[in-house]
């Protein structure tokens, strides 16, 4: 009996670990135009927290978000040359006292304060006018260039007692797959 105890326990917890994750981060839509000579993007990004990531959020922790924008050039030789790399992180917290959604963009510190999460999820996911590079830095015909987003949650920024679970749970890997989008004039 308590052999089979413990199977079913590793069957359980084998289960837990690896169930399918029904949120997912996405990327809906991006596209880049040319204003004042300075290539900008702009994007709609899809958050969709799992609801442990919220009950986490909840009770304490923040969640370091991360969007990351690629620029290469195409090259029918060797690899793609990677023109600029730019990664925009963020910080969502949740004050109880407040009842209050923080968003903050660690690299200006600006901080906004939303009334709900939901508000919160829809302001960051709408990116525009996002600065990604200057004009002249193209050297090529502007149809060899391409755009690549992803955004994910950032397991290593978590607190570190958090970590080992967030690597082994499911339900802490939230990414989204690699975007693509032509820059365009």
């Amino acid at each position: 009996m308590s052999k089979l105890l413990n199977k079913l326990g590793i069957i359980i917890l084998v289960f837990l670990l690896h169930s399918p994750c029904f949120a997912e981060f996405s990327i809906d839509y991006a596209e880049t135009s040319l204003i004042d000579g300075v290539y900008v993007l702009d994007a709609e990004l899809n958050f969709n927290l799992t609801e442990v990531a919220i009950d986490a959020l909840q009770n304490g922790v923040s969640l370091p978000l991360v969007l990351t924008v690629v620029v290469k050039r195409n090259r029918w030789y060797l690899w793609n040359k990677k023109i600029t790399t730019i990664k925009k992180a963020y910080e969502l917290k949740y004050y109880a006292l407040s009842r209050q959604y923080s968003l903050k963009n660690l690299a200006t510190n600006n901080k906004e304060n939303f009334p709900n999460l939901y508000a919160a999820i829809d302001y960051l996911g709408k990116i525009e006018k996002l600065p990604l590079l200057k004009q002249y830095v193209l050297t090529d015909s502007i149809d060899k260039y391409w755009v690549y987003l992803q955004i994910h949650l950032d397991i290593e920024s978590l607190p570190v007692p958090l970590r080992p679970i967030a690597h082994l749970s499911s339900q802490w890997r939230l990414s989204s797959s690699w975007y693509s989008c032509h820059l365009q004039p």
